[in-house]
C-alpha cells in the first residue's frame, strides 16, 4: 500500500510538473504571437505617420514654401519631373501606387539638412498617432542612413532604459539621401499580460483546481489506506485471538474423544465426530491465515483428493449443526480424485461456498454440487435454493468487508470477507469464479481452476 501511494504522489507531482511546463511553453508561444502582432501594428502606424502627418510636414516646409516646386508627370513613360531651384529631378514611378510618395521622397531630399528637425517632427506625429492606437510605451525612434547604417538622430536620450527588443520595418523617406527612419521598443510585458487577463485568469484557476483535486485525492488515499491499515490490524488481531479458544476448545473434543465415545448414542457421535472435525478445520484455517497476514497470501500445491475433500466438507453441515433441514446432493463426473492445488486454501474457500449456499437458502435448504472437468478445467459447481442476489450486486459481493443489507440481515451473521477470500483463492490458483443468480430463485457459484493431475495418481 505504500509503495502504492508512493507511485500515485509520483505520477501526480510529474502530472501537474508536466502540466507547468505546458503552462510555460503556451505563455512563451503566446507572448511571440503577441510580440509579432505588435510589431506588425507599430509597422503599420509607422508607415501610416510617414505618409500622412509627416508628409505634411515635409511637402509644407519653410524651405520649400520660399520656393515651390514645379513638378509635372509624364504617363507615357511612368516618370516625374521635379524642378527646384533650377536643378530637374525625373524619377520613374509605379503607377498602380501613385507618384505622391515619390512627391514627398523628392521634397525631403531638399530638407534632408535639417534632420534635429525632422526627427523631432517625425517624433511628434509618431507619439500622437502611437496614442491614438493604444500604444502608450516609451520608445526610441532613429533617423538612420540606409546605406552605410549610420545614426543621423535619434531619441535615444528621452528613453535611456530601453533595451531595443523589438525592432519596425524601416521607411525610407527620401530618393538620394537614403535615409529611413526606424523605432524600436522595450517588450512591453504589462501591455501584453493586460491584454491575455482573461486568458491568465482562467488557466491559473485551472492549475489551481487541479492542486486541489491533487491534495483531495492524496488526502482520500491517505484516509483509506489508515482504515485498510486498521482493518489489516483488526483482522491479525482477531485471527491470534481466535486461535487460543479454538485450540482449547480442539484439545476438549479430542480429550473427550481419547475417554471414549462408547456410551454415547449414534446420534451423539455424529455430532461429535462432525464439531471435532469442524474444530480442526477452523484451526488449521485460523493458523493458515495467521501465515497470510505476516507473510503475505502464497498458495502451496500439494495433492488433493477431490472426491474425500468434496465429501468431507458435505458431512461437516450436519442439519443438526446448521439448525436447519439441509440437503446437499453432489454429483461427481471427474475422470480423477487428486488433482494439485492448495490442501488448506482451496478447501476453504469451497467449504465457504457451500456455508453460504446453506445460511442464504430458506428452510429446508437445498443444495446442488457438481463437479465435472471441461477443456482442461475442473469446474465445481454449488447451487441454492436461496434468496438470490440483485444483478447490480453480483460484482460487488467479491469486494473485501462488503455485505448485501436486507431487511432481515441479523439473519445471518458474517464480515463480508467470505467471498473476497475465496475470489482471491480462485485467483491464485489461475482460476476464476462466477455468479448466477435470480432473485427468489437461488444463486449459482461456478468454480473453475486448471485441471493439474497429480503424476504418480
Amino acid at each position: 500500500m505504500n509503495r502504492r501511494i508512493h507511485v500515485v504522489w509520483g505520477v501526480s507531482i510529474f502530472a501537474i510538473l508536466c502540466l507547468l511546463i505546458f503552462q510555460g511553453f503556451w505563455l512563451n508561444r503566446m507572448i511571440e504571437f503577441k510580440k509579432i502582432e505588435y510589431l506588425n501594428l507599430i509597422n503599420n502606424i509607422l508607415s501610416g505617420a510617414i505618409e500622412s502627418g509627416f508628409e505634411e510636414y515635409v511637402v509644407g516646409n519653410r524651405t520649400i514654401s520660399k520656393n515651390p516646386v514645379r513638378v509635372s508627370i509624364h504617363s507615357s513613360d511612368n516618370t516625374v519631373k521635379f524642378v527646384w531651384k533650377g536643378d530637374t529631378t525625373i524619377v520613374d514611378y509605379d503607377k498602380d501606387a501613385g507618384y505622391l510618395g515619390v512627391f514627398r521622397k523628392v521634397c525631403y531630399d531638399l530638407i534632408q539638412e535639417q534632420s534635429s528637425e525632422n526627427i523631432n517632427m517625425l517624433d511628434s506625429v509618431c507619439g500622437s498617432i502611437f496614442r491614438n492606437n493604444g500604444i502608450k510605451d516609451e520608445y526610441v525612434l532613429e533617423l538612420v542612413d540606409t546605406k552605410s547604417g549610420d545614426i543621423i538622430a535619434s531619441t535615444g536620450n528621452r528613453a535611456l532604459g530601453i533595451e531595443k527588443k523589438l525592432v519596425s520595418n524601416m521607411v525610407e523617406l527620401g530618393l538620394k539621401s537614403h535615409h529611413g527612419v526606424i523605432v524600436y521598443f522595450d517588450t512591453p510585458y504589462r501591455t501584453f499580460f493586460t491584454q491575455m487577463t482573461g486568458a491568465l485568469i482562467s488557466s491559473f484557476l485551472l492549475l489551481v483546481l487541479l492542486v486541489v483535486c491533487f491534495i483531495y485525492q492524496i488526502k482520500t488515499i491517505l484516509v483509506q489506506y489508515q482504515i485498510s491499515k486498521i482493518r489489516e490490524e483488526f483482522m491479525s488481531s482477531m485471527v491470534h485471538e481466535l486461535k487460543l479458544p479454538l485450540s482449547a476448545v480442539q484439545n476438549a473434543f479430542s480429550g473427550i474423544i481419547s475417554y471414549g465415545t462408547e456410551n454415547l448414542k449414534d446420534a451423539q457421535r455424529i455430532l461429535l465426530n462432525a464439531a471435532h472435525k469442524r474444530v480442526d478445520q477452523l484451526n488449521n484455517f485460523v493458523y493458515k491465515l495467521l501465515i497470510v497476514w505476516k507473510q503475505g497470501f502464497k498458495i502451496s500445491w500439494n495433492r488433493l483428493n477431490l472426491r474425500e475433500t468434496i465429501d468431507s466438507l458435505v458431512a461437516l453441515f450436519d442439519p443438526m449443526l446448521m439448525g436447519k433441514n439441509v440437503s446437499i446432493k453432489v454429483d461427481y463426473q471427474l475422470s480423477v480424485d487428486v488433482i494439485e492445488a492448495d490442501d488448506i486454501h482451496f478447501p476453504n474457500a469451497i467449504s465457504n461456498l457451500i456455508e453460504n449456499a446453506i445460511k442464504y437458502s430458506g428452510d429446508p435448504a437445498k443444495i446442488e454440487i457438481e463437479c465435472k472437468e471441461v477443456d482442461g478445467m475442473v469446474v465445481i459447481a454449488i447451487k441454492d435454493n436461496g434468496i438470490g442476489i440483485p444483478e447490480k450486486l453480483k460484482e460487488k459481493i467479491f469486494e473485501r468487508y462488503y455485505r448485501i443489507h436486507r431487511g432481515r440481515s441479523t439473519d445471518v451473521h458474517g464480515f463480508g470477507i467470505g467471498l473476497s477470500y475465496v475470489k482471491q483463492v480462485i485467483e491464485a490458483h489461475e482460476g476464476v469464479i462466477r455468479v448466477e443468480s435470480e432473485v427468489g430463485v437461488g444463486t449459482t457459484f461456478t468454480v473453475m481452476i486448471p485441471l493439474v493431475k497429480d503424476e504418480n495418481d
